[in-house]
């Protein structure tokens, strides 16, 4: 179903995006700031790690 490029991939931009949506909850922000900021981790790590991964293939 998935490669296993893809599942790194997905795995690492949800645990991006959990501690980036703890630490601003952890700093005192509103829970909606925090899903975004969360929601914007998750999305530059989605748009930044297959180009990363991609160079180090043969």
């Amino acid at each position: 179903m998935f490669t296993t490029c893809q599942l790194l991939t997905l795995t690492l931009a949800i645990l991006v995006a959990a501690i980036t949506c703890a630490l601003v909850l952890a700093t005192g922000a509103a829970w909606p700031a925090a899903l975004l900021s969360g929601g914007g981790a998750g999305a530059a790590t989605l748009a930044a790690l297959p180009q990363l991964l991609k160079n180090r293939d043969p």
